[in-house]
């Protein structure tokens, strides 16, 4: 899996060449994206978890 990153390229979403998007890891938003669907849910699920066995 490629990782595509261009600094000048002002689109967060970029088409890839096989159908699909992808993120610009250039672009801070895609970071923030990055953030929001992966990190927080994680800390969520461990939160969770921890008040249930507690």
């Amino acid at each position: 899996m490629a990782l595509y990153r261009d600094p000048n390229d002002k689109r967060v979403f970029v088409p890839k060449r096989g159908g699909g998007v992808a993120l610009n890891f250039g672009h801070p938003i895609a970071w923030v994206i990055l953030v929001c669907t992966t990190i927080i849910p994680l800390a969520i699920v461990i939160g969770m978890t921890i008040a249930v066995l507690a």
